[in-house]
């Protein structure tokens, strides 16, 4: 069977596909997966073809009858949890994977209450702890915008169904399970990671961590978003390229000391699988050392197997073990570029070392291009520069001078100090430069997010440009394809005939993106915000949620987004402006609109230095204020004055656009509202943003019967401390026949729209039709 795994591979992959998932274009490749075979004319590989998809689709199955819970219902629990692994402590956050005795998966969640308990729990808590702990049971989130990440998904295909957050951890209710060779080894990795903060100076021990132990969390943002930008953030896991290095020099050292390569074979056998443990266990360090072993068995036992054999195997074993690894993205990614490389090696094998080097560069970022542009909707160009630059300093330089000097840390503590200092230096050098570099404009290029069919039209592309660069064609003439499905992606998402309104989920905020039809406009209302408060340093995390970073700049880019037109900031609160500073300088800018005087507020004054700063043009207006184009018409009706009183003077923007009139009211409450209604006699609009996020101190009887709305959108956070939106407001809204949006309830609100029509309503979450829905229904009738 030499030569014939990759089609039990394929084989394996649409079983696993048309068991998972239920979806047309699976049918479809399935289908070309099974022609491709049938091509082969070989009776025995057509054979095991058939019973490899056959055997993964039922292993596909039992998995997905696996993964169920023995809970019913979310609530006060009291359970016997144990830790899988050593909990993960950020600050005063603590998260660990649990099981109960049923085996059921349990992601923990706790805040640490004292600075002397987080000493306690990174001491004494580790994987194998068993304690008796009391509860809340909760279900995870679903994503609330559209392309967000999707943490209970992400969850639930690690079959982990419920968060749990003890009331408290009291270790006296906490032991030691039983020995367990697993919780050894993830406890030996944990005593790792503490040694190499311990001796080793803050960032080099981040990327200590990193390159010894597989652990990416200490590596600051800014540093991951410049090694991101500039396709090597790779490098700072452990890959496919980190485990082969280290093969290769166990290998070459070993039999340099005289041993024999039958016994250096052995030795691997147990050193690779034991490393790639420590090392986390990540898809491409189990992919890698799962290669190695097998390659390291032909040689040993003289089998028929190639590279892409090993390949093969090394992926059915993978699903097999877990069908649900198919969605992972260091798996995807990691078989992706692989195959790529293996597909391609015969190419740039005769070539001198930097055109190798050039040509796998190009290579990994054709192969990962479309799993890139789906999940984070880019991809990184220049790349192509920066592996020539960052791949061998990391692999010739970086990664065996840590490994070097955490073993002398071992063995001689005090000499391992001046190296480990200048290594500091060396790496804050690199690091800026890769974070300087990443800031470049052209750095990257955003595809937006594509869907199946535009990721299977990448893929085709990146497959005609293997079978031309295979037939001779020069590789400009190969990338032909490929350039030319990503122009016609990007043309269309960036000048599609649709226009969109999107009233984007930002927990307790305002932040509302209108985008119109062949990209002539796109405007952003507010970003919302949140407010942080004085923290201790034992309490403070390295990893902080933002919604600029977090939240906004994703679903910009999932839109293929790269420049806002205007930023509307209607007034100085958090939670409408207080992530503006994390678009600025991320996000091309061309015009702020803000209240008058509403400067003088210390944040909004921080947000317009800092716009200034990267020469964004920042203009007060008031109303009377406006623009039109082609396919709109907005135009500011408030404030009237140039004295700013905070809610009150917000900015309120009326609209005519997708075939109706909007009007987007920032927080003004009650008197701003009277002050309307007796400058425009006839204001009325088909669609309210309503105010203040639908406190009572807005929304009054008199202005929605004068405003006569069709719909109604509230944006407020779930559950928020305010109880927004207030009942008596949702009673004016339903006693005026209003249909209400609420991206508490109901996530993101989307309004889509073209020429021919009014265009339409969806949110990201589906609701239970309520008392207000068939109100509307009815007065539609009538």
């Amino acid at each position: 069977m030499a030569g014939q795994w990759i089609f039990f591979a394929m084989s394996a992959l649409a079983g696993i596909l048309l068991a998972l998932e239920n979806h047309f274009l699976v049918y479809i490749i399935t289908a070309l997966i099974a022609a491709r075979i049938f091509f082969t004319r070989n009776r025995h590989v057509l054979i095991f073809a058939a019973g490899s998809f056959l055997f993964c689709f039922l292993a596909a199955e039992k998995a997905k009858s696996l993964h169920v819970t023995h809970f019913a219902s979310p609530g006060t629990v009291h359970l016997s949890v144990t830790f899988k692994q050593p909990p993960q402590i950020d600050g005063n956050r603590m998260t660990a994977v649990t099981t109960t005795p049923e085996q059921e998966k349990l992601m923990l969640t706790y805040t640490i209450k004292s600075e002397a308990e987080k000493n306690q729990f990174q001491q004494l808590l580790q994987a194998g702890t068993a304690c008796n702990l009391s509860g809340t049971l909760s279900r995870p989130q679903p994503k609330r915008n559209m392309h967000a990440f999707h943490y209970e998904q992400f969850l639930k295909r690690k079959n982990i169904h419920w968060l749990f957050e003890p009331d408290s951890i009291p270790l006296a209710d906490c032991q030691p399970s039983s020995f367990s060779l697993l919780y050894f080894l993830e406890n030996l990795r944990s005593d790792g990671i503490k040694r190499i903060n311990a001796i080793f100076p803050e960032r080099l021990a981040a990327y200590g961590e990193a390159l010894i132990f597989g652990d990416r969390s200490s590596i600051s943002e800014e540093a991951n978003e410049g090694y991101r930008r500039l396709g090597v953030i790779h490098l700072l896991a452990i890959s496919g390229l980190h485990v082969g290095l280290i093969a290769g020099a166990s290998v070459f050292l070993l039999l340099r000391a005289g041993w024999t390569r039958e016994t250096v074979y052995g030795v691997m056998y147990i050193w690779l699988p034991l490393y790639g443990f420590l090392s986390g266990g990540n898809p491409p360090v189990v992919r890698a050392v799962l290669m190695a072993l097998l390659i390291f068995s032909a040689k040993s036992w003289r089998l028929p197997l190639s590279t892409l054999d090993a390949f093969s195997i090394s992926f059915l074993l993978f699903l097999l073990f877990d069908p649900y690894l198919v969605y992972d993205i260091g798996f995807q990614l990691s078989y992706a570029v692989s195959f790529g490389i293996i597909l391609s090696v015969s190419l740039f094998r005769h070539l001198p070392s930097f055109w190798q080097t050039l040509h796998i560069s190009m290579v990994s970022t054709l192969s990962s291009l479309p799993i890139l542009s789906f999940h984070f909707h880019e991809f990184s160009v220049i790349s192509l520069l920066a592996n020539l630059v960052f791949i061998p300093f990391y692999t010739l330089f970086l990664l065996p001078a840590v490994f070097l000097l955490f073993f002398l840390s071992f063995i001689l503590p005090p000499v391992s100090a001046h190296p480990a200092f200048l290594l500091e230096k060396v790496l804050a050098v690199s690091e800026s430069a890769a974070i300087w570099a990443g800031s470049f404009p052209f750095a990257t290029v955003l595809t937006g997010k594509p869907s199946i069919i535009g990721v299977i039209l990448m893929a085709g592309g990146v497959l005609l440009y293997f079978l031309l660069a295979e037939r001779k064609y020069h590789p400009a003439l190969s990338a032909v394809p490929i350039v030319l499905v990503l122009f016609i992606h990007c043309f269309a998402i960036r000048f599609s005939p649709y226009g969109e309104v999107v009233f984007i989920d930002v927990g307790q905020g305002d932040s509302i993106l209108i985008r119109l039809p062949y990209n002539r406009g796109t405007y952003l209302i507010d970003t919302g915000g949140q407010l942080f408060f004085p923290t201790e340093e034992w309490q403070k995390r390295k990893k902080t949620f933002q919604v600029g970073t977090d939240i906004l700049l994703p679903v910009l880019k999932s839109h293929g987004i790269n420049r806002i037109d205007k930023l509307i900031l209607t007034h100085s609160d958090a939670d409408h402006i207080g992530a503006a500073k994390e678009l600025i300088g991320k996000m091309s800018i061309g015009k702020i609109y803000i209240t008058p005087r509403s400067w003088e507020k210390p944040l909004m004054l921080e947000t317009v230095r800092l716009a200034k700063e990267k020469n964004i043009a920042v203009r007060e207006v008031k109303a009377g204020f406006g623009w039109k184009n082609k396919s709109g018409t907005f135009q500011f009706i408030f404030p009237f004055d140039e004295e700013y009183e905070g809610n009150n003077d917000s900015l309120v923007l009326y609209g005519r656009f997708g075939g109706m009139t909007w009007l987007f009211m920032g927080d003004a409450e009650k008197e701003a509202e009277e002050e309307l209604l007796s400058a425009y006699s006839t204001l009325h609009a088909d669609v309210i943003k309503v105010s203040h996020h639908g406190s009572r101190t807005s929304s009054t009887q008199s202005f929605i019967e004068q405003v006569q709305p069709q719909y109604a959108v509230i944006s407020a956070g779930l559950n928020n401390r305010y109880g927004h939106p207030h009942p008596e407001v949702l009673d004016i809204l339903e006693n005026n026949g209003v249909r209400v949006y609420r991206t508490d309830r109901q996530g993101a609100v989307h309004f889509i729209f073209g020429r021919a029509s009014k265009g339409t309503f969806k949110t990201v979450l589906q609701y239970d039709i309520t008392e207000n829905d068939v109100l509307h229904k009815k007065n539609k009738r009538e």
